[in-house]
């Protein structure tokens, strides 16, 4: 009788169902004494969501999998000095080996840092090069941009949208530039009100404005490089609206032709 109740139970409940095998699952239960935690889409994976990457500190899921979690997504994210590289670590803004890629033609790598490149006299800045305003120049016919005369762009302030004023002179700028077969850098600049990530971050909408312009004329949005700079490389020192006037700008230079 006892034999027989048994049996009646077994066949009630059924009998144990035995797990298949790793990594194939039915549920999380399945995946349990090994490293891999949970039972997604009928395999054993490492995470579902970050909980699971909890063990494992400075990591987030991702494709289900716990990787580590990226320093940036742009550049302002690093903060001054830094940029944000392809694999979203911030990085220095430039290196001694990659300056000229890094920085353009007119630019030295200093302590990782882009800066000019001071001078007194043509003779203090090397071949190609001429002293302007104390800073050495690249003539634009030497850059890779034939004869451009390229204008710099200007905002009001605490502004990022293009005035018709800025829209005229773009429109000259690509007269040339559509000539060429340029890559261009267009750098976001700000006066010296605000804090260093706000002005970073208005920089950066304001390369973005002259960009999408370009783009919109015609340009090869792979061939520009919007970088923003804020308030640290003013070309006006001084701490009065005119001299803020000249440092809310947008600066275009070319690389060089490809």
């Amino acid at each position: 009788m006892r034999r027989f109740a048994l049996i009646s139970l077994l066949l009630v409940l059924g009998c144990p169902k035995k797990p298949p095998p790793y990594p194939e699952c039915r549920s999380d239960e399945d995946c349990k004494g090994h490293e891999l935690q949970v039972c997604i889409g009928g395999t054993c994976k490492e995470c579902r969501d970050d909980s699971q990457c909890a063990q494992k500190p400075g990591t987030t899921c991702q494709d289900s999998i716990c990787v580590a979690k990226p320093q940036c997504q742009t550049d302002r994210d690093c903060g001054e000095g830094k940029k944000c590289s392809p694999d979203k670590k911030c990085v220095a803004e430039c290196s001694d080996a990659t300056a000229a890629q890094d920085c353009g033609p007119d630019k030295v790598c200093r302590a990782g840092r882009c800066a000019d490149q001071p001078c007194q006299a043509d003779a203090d800045c090397g071949s190609g090069k001429a002293c302007v305003n104390n800073v050495c120049k690249t003539p634009s016919s030497q850059r890779g941009g034939g004869d451009c005369d390229l204008k710099t762009i200007y905002f009001g302030f605490d502004e990022s949208t293009l005035s018709q004023e800025a829209r005229v002179v773009l429109d000259t700028d690509w007269q040339c530039l559509s000539k060429q077969q340029a890559r261009v850098t267009v750098s976001g600049h700000t006066d010296e009100r605000g804090t260093t990530e706000y002005n970073l971050a208005l920089g950066e909408k304001r390369a973005d404005a002259v960009r999408k312009y370009l783009v919109g004329l015609g340009a090869d949005a792979q061939k520009i490089k919007p970088v923003s700079y804020g308030k640290e490389r003013p070309v006006d020192p001084g701490h009065d609206e005119a001299a803020w006037a000249k440092n809310r700008r947008v600066e275009i230079s070319v690389e060089g032709v490809r």
